[in-house]
Parts: C-alpha cells; sequence; structure tokens
C-alpha cells in the first residue's frame, strides 16, 4: 500500500477525530480556561498568557449533560477595546439599586426624601463637610465590609467590558494592568456615590446634619456612652479611600479562589463549583454578573461558559396586528385637575375646586412598551385662582397593539402658580413653584397610522409648603432648610389627539 492511499483512507477518520463534538465535562476538545478567564495556565506554577486558553472547566452547564456544548472560541470584532458604554449603563444601575436598597430600609433618607427642600438641602450638605478626619463615624461592617464590596462591584463591571482583563490572576502585565485601570474606575464610581449628582449627598443629605451613630438626632443623644466619639455627619476620607483601595483586594481575593479554588473543583462538580462555589465565593462578581444581564455564576466571556446546544432559531415574522413603530408623537389636549384652592368662596381654607386647561404632549418610543413622555398645560384663571402653569416630563411603559396600547406613566415635573400663598408663615401671595409627579395610566385608540386618540387618568402628587418648620429637624446642629413639606394627591383626567411620525 503506498503511503498516498494510507492518507486517503484515514482521512475520514481524522476528518471525524477532529470534528468531535464535547457532550460532557470528561471531553477534552475544544479550548477553554481553567480560571473562567481567556489565558489560565494548565498548572499553577505556569504564568499563562493573555488570549491564550489551554485546560477546560465546567462552569456553566444545564442538568441534561447531553445537550452539553463546549464551543470553541472565535475571533470577536473589536477584542481589545473597552465598551464604555455598556460599562457607564451598568455603573448607573449598580448605584441606583443602592440608593433604591437605601430607600427601602432607612427611615430618615426617606423623610428627607418627601418632606425637604432637595435642591436646597442637597448644596447645603457640602458646606458642612469635614475632610479633616479620617472616620466618618460608621461601624467596621460598613466602612471596611460594605463599602469595599461596593467598590469591588464597581471594578468586576469595568473589568466584565474590557476584553483584555479576561486573564487568571498570575505574575503578568496582562491581569495587573488592568485590575489597576479598573482601581481608577472604582476611584470615580466610588467620589460619585459619596459627592456626585447621583450621591449620598443629594439623597440623604449626608453631611447636612450631625447624628450620634445609632442613636439618632436629638439631645437626649449625647447622654449615650462614648457620645462624643460617636457624633458624626457621616462624612471624612475613609469612604474615598478604603472603597476602592480594599475593593482591589477584594478583587485581588477573589481571582484567587476562582483559581486555586473554585475552578478546580468545577472540573469535576460543575454545580457545586461552576455556581454554588463560584456564586457564594464571588460576590463582586457575581454582582456585576446581574448587571450585565447574565447569572450570578455566569463569566463575562461566553466562550468561557458551558452552554446549552443553540437550537435553530425561527425567522421571526411580523405579527399583523402589531401597529409599526413610529417614535415620534406630539398632539394638543384638553386637561382637568382637581386641586385645593383659595377664594373668596373658601377664604381660610382651601377647598377643592376643578380647574380646566389645554395643553400638549409629546413622546419618543424606544420601542412598542417604553418611551419617553412629556406634557405641559396651562391653566387659566377661573373660579377665584389665578393663572397656573404645569410640567410632567417621565417615562411610559406597556404595550400596543393593532387598534390600541395601554401603558402606565411616571412623571416628575413642576406646577407653577402665578400668585399662591407661599406657606411657612406668610400672608404675602407671590409667584412660585412646586414639585409634582405625575402617576397613572394611558389608554389609546388608534385612529389611523398616524394618529390616534389618547386618554390620561391618574394623580398627580404636589409638593406643598407648610406654615410650620420641620419638626424633626436634628437638635445636634445642621445647615439644611428648616422648611418641611407635606404631599397631596390630586385627580387629574387628560383626552388629547396625536400625530405619529
Amino acid at each position: 500500500m503506498s503511503v498516498a492511499t494510507f492518507f486517503l483512507m484515514m482521512a475520514p477518520y481524522v476528518l471525524a477525530g477532529q470534528s468531535k463534538t464535547c457532550t460532557s465535562p470528561a471531553d477534552s476538545c475544544g479550548p477553554t480556561n481553567s480560571g473562567g478567564s481567556v489565558g489560565q495556565p494548565t498548572s499553577p506554577n505556569d504564568t499563562g498568557a493573555p488570549g491564550q486558553s489551554t485546560s477546560p472547566v465546567v462552569t456553566d452547564a444545564p442538568d441534561d449533560s447531553s445537550s452539553v456544548v463546549l464551543p470553541t472560541p472565535q475571533p470577536r470584532a473589536d477584542s481589545e477595546k473597552f465598551q464604555l458604554k455598556k460599562a457607564l449603563v451598568q455603573s448607573v444601575n449598580v448605584t441606583l439599586f443602592q440608593h433604591a436598597w437605601r430607600f427601602a430600609w432607612d427611615p430618615s433618607m426617606r423623610y428627607l426624601l418627601i418632606h425637604k427642600p432637595f435642591f436646597h438641602d442637597w448644596g447645603a450638605s457640602y458646606t458642612d463637610y469635614h475632610m479633616d478626619r479620617w472616620s466618618d463615624g460608621d461601624n467596621f461592617v460598613v466602612n471596611d465590609v460594605g463599602h469595599p464590596l461596593e467598590g469591588a462591584a464597581y471594578g468586576r463591571v469595568f473589568l466584565q467590558n474590557y476584553p483584555k482583563s479576561f486573564v487568571p490572576i498570575a505574575m503578568h502585565n496582562g491581569y495587573w494592568t488592568t485590575r489597576f485601570q479598573s482601581l481608577a474606575w472604582m476611584f470615580i464610581w466610588s467620589a460619585q456615590f459619596e459627592v456626585g449628582p447621583l450621591s449620598e449627598t443629594n439623597l440623604g443629605n449626608q453631611g447636612g446634619f450631625n447624628y450620634v451613630n445609632g442613636c439618632g438626632t436629638t439631645l437626649a443623644c449625647l447622654n449615650e456612652p462614648n457620645a462624643n466619639a460617636r457624633l458624626t455627619n457621616d462624612t471624612g476620607w475613609t469612604d474615598f479611600i478604603i472603597t476602592p483601595t480594599v475593593g482591589l483586594g477584594w478583587i485581588l481575593a477573589e481571582d484567587t479562589i476562582d483559581r486555586f479554588i473554585v475552578t478546580p473543583i468545577a472540573r469535576n462538580h460543575r454545580i457545586l463549583g461552576g455556581r454554588v462555589l463560584r456564586s457564594a465565593l464571588e460576590p463582586s462578581r457575581s454582582y456585576g454578573a446581574l448587571f450585565s444581564g447574565k447569572f450570578p455564576w455566569m463569566l463575562p466571556a461566553a466562550e468561557n461558559n458551558y452552554y446549552v446546544r443553540p437550537r435553530p432559531v425561527p425567522v421571526k415574522v411580523e405579527d399583523p396586528n402589531e401597529t409599526p413603530l413610529l417614535r415620534g408623537e406630539f398632539g394638543g389636549q384638553y386637561t382637568s385637575i382637581n386641586l385645593p384652592v383659595l377664594s373668596a368662596t373658601c377664604p381660610t381654607k382651601a377647598c377643592r375646586q376643578s380647574l380646566s386647561g389645554a395643553g400638549f404632549n409629546m413622546s419618543y418610543n424606544f420601542t412598542h412598551s417604553i418611551g419617553l413622555d412629556g406634557t405641559v398645560n396651562y391653566l387659566p384663571a377661573q373660579q377665584g385662582t389665578q393663572a397656573m402653569t404645569q410640567g410632567q416630563f417621565g417615562v411610559k411603559l406597556g404595550g400596543s397593539w393593532q387598534r390600541f396600547g395601554i401603558y402606565a406613566k411616571i412623571r416628575p415635573g413642576f406646577l407653577y402658580y402665578q400668585n399662591a400663598w407661599p406657606g411657612l408663615g406668610s400672608t404675602t401671595p407671590t409667584n412660585l413653584t412646586r414639585f409634582t409627579w405625575d402617576f397613572g395610566g394611558i389608554v389609546e385608540v388608534n385612529t389611523h397610522r398616524s394618529g390616534k386618540i389618547r386618554v390620561d387618568i391618574g394623580t398627580t402628587v404636589v409638593r406643598y409648603l407648610t406654615d410650620n418648620p420641620d419638626p424633626r429637624q436634628s437638635q445636634l446642629g445642621t445647615v439644611l432648610s428648616p422648611q418641611s413639606y407635606v404631599n397631596q394627591g390630586n385627580f387629574q383626567f387628560s383626552t388629547s389627539y396625536i400625530y405619529r411620525f
């Protein structure tokens, strides 16, 4: 048998072997990495190199191992670029989630946002920052555990959006350069969380008032043991420094755990190691994964995870009942709102009256389900009142069909009075603006492709300044305004004709 004939006979077997599909964790075909990142070395003694993967790891597999495939990494376009837009969006979402958590569990923050002048107190809070001290008065768990975890979460957002960072912990520049770059990202976002436009200073007025940690703002708190040492306004250098620097240490520790503990276990126990241990022992990685739309145990790069064999994706057929997406909307409207007013018939106590007006609304639709939505209404002088102007700008969420659409709306805004009683004991009417929230629903009926009738029903919550000073003002010192507001809901109905384009 000639050599050429031998190779021709063996070719089908060679090609079949090269096209083998990995159907279980025991299969070793297909490159991946053992540390959850591209470039994982095959042993702890190897240093590895960015962009290389040498040993398999089970990180994310369904229970049915027969349907599991380990794909071969394909070259990604712009694989070296930092995804700035995604990182910014995810960092903002991390910040908003933390503030939502604070709002849910901190009654002081809720009171300040609901009953105090927002912009005045935000600016005033900066004037009493004490940057001549280290401690801000919080305990060890908050300052040295919670804040570093916050910093590590911001760092993970940076790393998961930077493909160059998908390397294991090792003594090479590919790893350490990206980790120190994430440190700069952590410094920026931790400082923003303290003093920026979405910070503890404007959402909770950090720095604006003194309190005794663990007690409160009353004079009786000064009788607490060690009260002087616990007296603070929650400002100091600790959060600015500890959050990013210890946060970096947190990331380094997690990377070490992932390489030397989680990954070896995940090779043989994909659920215990690749899911349970990775989620439990690497909280900042799990936190970052959630805000990138992944499960907590998933790694930044898709090729680093086992996944279910993809099924053929059917060609999407347009729904004939779905209206075409026209992004712009503009229309005129009539509105009626039930407001408490002082008039000749109600000189001492405000009486509710239905006030009518006209205006326009405008929308920009991102999809059929979500869009920006705003309205401006003018309410002329009527029933003894002076003229008023209302503006609401926010979002609408819902869905649309061939003939109609249903949405919910959440729109902050203002109500401008040309002549009204300002409150806080003043007896002189003046022009003033009150902050408002518009909550409710929208029903739309399509008349033709470019037009529809819209009906809005909901409540407009108006913040009214009271005649009495804030009863919960800190007795231990404050730079916040003494003003106190109440919030009152007012039924509002609007109907309009909308032109879509």
